[in-house]
């Protein structure tokens, strides 16, 4: 079996077991469309600061660097017990090796591709980057559930009923995004891994599920594409981490709560080249 179809064989199977329950995530949907979650980023506000560990001012020249990066899933979003996301919680596990590590969380709530390649073109982002020894990323989510924001109000069609497709144009635009960033990605630290998570189900109740299955999976499949050429580039399965798993998600019913944030972690953590210790969850 070639790379390319093992790699899409791994979407299929989560896709279509995490979105089979697609339902989960209607109330936390809903809040994003009516809230501040998910939000389209306001260029004319102030950035909003990530919470740095202390490690992460401490550490020494010696110091194992995490940059994260993208939106709202990368700088921790409904971690209730301020455990400060998946990436911090990456970085507890290695430093049970006796790691110093420093985790610097560049992530923006409501970014979207085109959000973070303005973000990449910063000199001091692509300083930090060009320091860092693991690259996490998660972007594409915000692109897809506001390509979607219209069909979701009340009153208005739902794809399954019209045919109509409303994240086609968001992917024709989002697809090449995604390639210029994980491009810049590479080009500011040329040998570093990076990881970037995939996509679960943002739909509301009432979408078609067999377009919805369709949909994750065009987009899923567009991040992996964008992988392909990057070396050291991986993408990180998320959709079967909360196939029917409610307890998972934060009270948003959005974004992942402390546990789901612990399973995203340890995926993550199995797909690096580290001592068999570090695997353990944090």
């Amino acid at each position: 079996m070639t790379l390319t179809s093992r790699r899409l064989l791994l979407w299929f199977l989560p896709a279509t077991l995490g979105l089979a329950t697609a339902g989960v995530f209607a109330a936390g949907f809903a809040a994003a469309l009516n809230g501040r979650l998910g939000e389209p980023v306001d260029p004319s506000a102030p950035p909003v600061p990530a919470p740095i560990p202390a490690a992460a001012s401490t550490a020494g020249s010696g110091a194992f660097r995490i940059v994260a990066l993208g939106d709202s899933l990368t700088r921790g979003a409904g971690d209730a017990a301020g455990g400060g996301g998946y990436p911090e919680r990456i970085a507890a596990a290695l430093r049970k090796d006796g790691r110093t590590v420093s985790v610097d969380n560049l992530a923006v709530d409501g970014s979207e591709t085109r959000d973070l390649l303005g973000k990449l073109e910063e000199p001091d982002v692509q300083r930090r980057l060009a320091s860092a020894h693991l690259i996490l990323l998660s972007i594409g989510g915000n692109d897809l559930s506001h390509s979607i924001r219209g069909a979701a109000l009340p009153g208005a069609a739902l794809p399954g009923e019209t045919g109509a497709d409303p994240t086609a144009a968001a992917l024709s635009e989002a697809s090449p995004n995604l390639l210029r960033i994980l491009s810049l990605l590479r080009k500011a630290n040329p040998s570093e891994p990076i990881r970037i998570l995939g996509l679960y189900d943002p739909f509301p109740v009432g979408f078609d599920r067999r377009m919805a299955r369709q949909t994750l999976l065009k987009w899923n499949v567009a991040l992996e594409e964008a992988s392909y050429g990057v070396p050291g580039a991986t993408v990180v399965p998320t959709a079967d981490l909360f196939d029917e798993r409610p307890d998972r998600l934060s009270p948003d019913r959005f974004h992942p709560g402390a546990s789901g944030y612990g399973e995203i972690a340890g995926r993550v953590l199995s797909t690096l080249n580290l001592p068999a210790a570090t695997l353990r969850k944090s």
